[in-house]
């Protein structure tokens, strides 16, 4: 009898070694001899399948109560909560493999006809004095601005913004509503375009970003050296990814009612 008990116990060390250091199978009787854990999707034939469920962090003051190791830890995986990331631990800090955009961004535009979801404000009056001087939304027909041969359908026109009894002597000022862009995680870009004829030295153009409420440098993008000049373009910025807030301030002068400027197709778009 003692024999047997002894056979058994000897079976039982001999099938614990054999488990200790076979491969681990979630699912499977036969896991891969080459993974250390493998887990079958189905366990019942393929009539039902199921995923594997990460440890889910959801704020950064929870993340922080993890202290990874920065050598052996390297690869340690969760499910950010809060921006909704898959992250992996890199020794140093945790990086994003992949982050959900659940709500995809879907621009905004002013052209000042198809599309006018992107909203503006003017602090100097538009005017039209029927002779030379206007400021406002207009088209190649206006005998003004029929120079002006790369704007298509209505645009912003500008003459003689230094007119007698209208406009101003100093800048104009457009200035874009400020646009939610944070479920652009892969970031956006600012464009618009223009185009002038003949302008002179102190006929000049400008944009400011404002993002995340913080003005960046102001760029001048309009600025004749000498008289009679005519050009056009457009202006495109890339902002990066992370960013919540993005806002244009269009600035120009001009005086003189033999040149004109033109902008048109101002949007935001995701990169």
């Amino acid at each position: 009898m003692e024999h047997r008990y002894l056979i058994l116990f000897v079976i039982s060390l001999l099938v614990y070694s054999e488990i200790s250091f076979c491969q681990v199978g979630i699912g499977t009787v036969t896991p891969s001899p080459s993974s250390a854990l493998d887990i079958s999707a189905t366990a019942d034939g393929g009539i039902s399948y199921k995923g594997v469920l990460l440890p889910r962090v959801p704020t950064i003051a929870n993340r922080n109560t993890i202290t990874p190791n920065t050598t052996t830890d390297r690869g340690l995986l969760i499910f950010y909560g809060a921006s909704n990331c898959l992250q992996i631990w890199n020794g140093t800090a945790w990086e994003n493999i992949h982050c959900l955009n659940e709500i995809t961004f879907g621009g905004f535009a002013q052209n000042f006809d198809l599309n006018t979801t992107w909203g503006y404000t003017s602090d100097v009056a538009f005017f039209d004095n029927g002779i030379d001087g206007f400021f406002g939304i207009t088209d190649a027909s206006n005998s003004i601005f029929s120079n002006l041969t790369t704007l298509t359908n209505n645009f912003l026109g500008i003459r003689d913004l230094d007119d007698e009894g209208n406009g101003t002597t100093g800048l104009a000022t457009i200035t874009f509503n400020s646009i939610d862009v944070s479920t652009a995680l892969g970031g956006t870009s600012v464009a618009f375009d223009w185009e002038y004829f003949r302008l002179d030295t102190g006929d000049n153009a400008f944009y400011q970003l404002v993002i995340d409420g913080i003005p960046q440098t102001q760029v001048q993008f309009i600025n004749p050296t000498t008289g009679d000049q005519s050009d056009d373009g457009s202006v495109v910025v890339p902002i990066s990814g992370g960013t919540t807030t993005v806002q244009l301030i269009l600035q120009f002068e001009q005086n003189g009612q033999d040149d004109v400027f033109g902008f048109d197709n101002f949007r935001i778009f995701e990169n």
